[in-house]
């Protein structure tokens, strides 16, 4: 179970990230049309301060700020969506990230009440390894005590294998995002739209997908592994092919598209890297005890 805190407080990470984004789409920013201090868009900053406390408290350890950001997380799923339709008008990449950013609050929810409800059923060192963000050995004597217990050690990835993916992944969502940017999808800039060259504004979204992935996958789960495998395959096709269909002519932008084609395949080798080492562990486990 070490290391369970670690995908909560990633996806804390990413939720501040949007947050920041929501404010931006709603014009709170310098000259922009919500500038004001009074406006309720700019409140999407103060939950990004406040989310990236709680982050800070929750990732040394504290019970009580995993309590707290469970209360947090059931505020947000339901003031995202109020705020992104019942206050103002929205523009449709402010209202995608709102959704965005409530889906991921109930991913928080679900994924902290599963750490909060495992906390309790332990005693001692085993809750401290539960709330630890790097893996902690076991012991041996309470590595033998039970199979199920070895069966929970050898779903988790080990250290490198979780880094290795969340910094890969962290690197591919920076590219993507600086895409957009270069591209012009800024508030005020070029048109946002669904199809066509008014499109590259989906790169946004595609690291929200690919951050909310690696949140589960660094867990050592192999469905998020395996998802995490396939989703950086497909960006990795988009965003080698992408410049020709779209006839990107921008340096930089193409430069773009083909740093993160390499960073999208590192992160399916590595991703598919961490699921044969879990075969591999699994199997050396059940030989283990067959000649035991």
């Amino acid at each position: 179970m070490a290391g369970a805190l670690r995908p909560v407080v990633m996806l804390m990470l990413l939720a501040s990230v949007l947050f920041v984004a929501a404010g931006i789409l709603d014009g709170v920013y310098p000259g922009g049309p919500a500038w004001d201090i009074g406006d309720i868009a700019s409140v999407s900053y103060i939950f990004a301060l406040i989310n990236t406390l709680v982050a800070v408290l929750v990732a040394r350890g504290s019970e009580r700020s995993l309590a707290l950001r469970m209360g947090l997380s059931l505020f947000f799923v339901f003031e995202r969506p109020a705020s992104a339709f019942l206050f103002g008008s929205k523009t449709a990449p402010s209202i995608t990230v709102h959704m965005a950013t409530a889906i991921v609050e109930l991913i928080i929810l679900a994924s902290a009440v599963r750490v909060w409800r495992l906390g309790h059923s332990m005693q001692g060192a085993e809750v401290e390894q539960l709330f630890a963000l790097d893996g902690l050995a076991m012991p041996e004597a309470e590595a033998e005590r039970e199979e199920p217990a070895q069966a929970s050690a050898a779903a988790a990835l080990p250290a490198r294998s979780a880094w290795l993916i969340a910094i890969t992944t962290l690197l591919l969502a920076a590219v993507l995002v600086a895409d957009g940017l270069a591209s012009g999808f800024v508030p005020g800039g070029r048109e946002w739209g669904l199809s066509g060259e008014s499109s590259g504004w989906l790169v946004y979204l595609f690291a929200v997908v690919a951050l909310t992935v690696a949140t589960r996958a660094v867990h050592g789960g192999r469905v998020a592994l395996r998802l995490l495998t396939a989703t950086a395959l497909i960006f990795f096709i988009e965003r080698a092919f992408s410049p020709f269909a779209l006839k990107v002519l921008d340096p930089v932008v193409l430069a773009l598209h083909i740093l993160a084609a390499f960073i999208a395949l590192a992160v399916a080798l590595a991703s598919a890297s961490a699921i044969r080492n879990s075969r591999a562990r699994g199997d050396g486990q059940v030989a283990s005890l067959e000649a035991a």
